[in-house]
């Protein structure tokens, strides 16, 4: 018997296959989708058609994003991804925002990673991001 109160030791990509009900061969995509700005997510089918590498960096994201086991994995990938954007800024990208939302990476990766016990969370996590609530870029 497992103890709920036990961080998970499935990827991210797992629990997010069974909690939206998709197969993992689509986990990419729907991740990508599912992590995109508003206004990316209703031009990026356009952009994508147009310039098929658009999305290539946050399409890698997801799939690195999905191999997590933990919160703090997540964050990691979150990290690197706002990290890339600084160090090679594109302006559809950077002023654009026609991008993957590390904020929205975020919630989702709490959601999935969330424990039984959400007070253990928040005890978990450093000062700083409890303050700020999350990861944003």
């Amino acid at each position: 018997m497992t103890n709920p109160n036990l961080p998970s030791t499935r990827d991210l990509r797992s629990l997010f296959c069974e909690r939206f009900a998709c197969p993992l061969s689509e986990f990419d995509e729907r991740a990508f989708k599912k992590c995109l700005y508003l206004h990316a997510r209703i031009i990026a089918p356009v952009l994508r058609w147009i310039k098929s590498d658009c999305f290539e960096r946050d399409l890698l994201f997801a799939h690195y994003f999905g191999n997590a086991k933990d919160w703090q994995e997540a964050t990691t990938e979150i990290a690197d991804l706002c990290y890339q954007d600084h160090i090679q800024p594109r302006f559809a990208r950077y002023a654009l925002r026609l991008r993957i939302s590390g904020q929205k990476a975020n919630e989702l990766a709490v959601i999935l990673f969330q424990p039984a016990n959400p007070i253990q969370t928040l005890e978990n996590k450093p000062e700083a991001v409890r303050q700020a609530g999350g990861i944003h870029p």
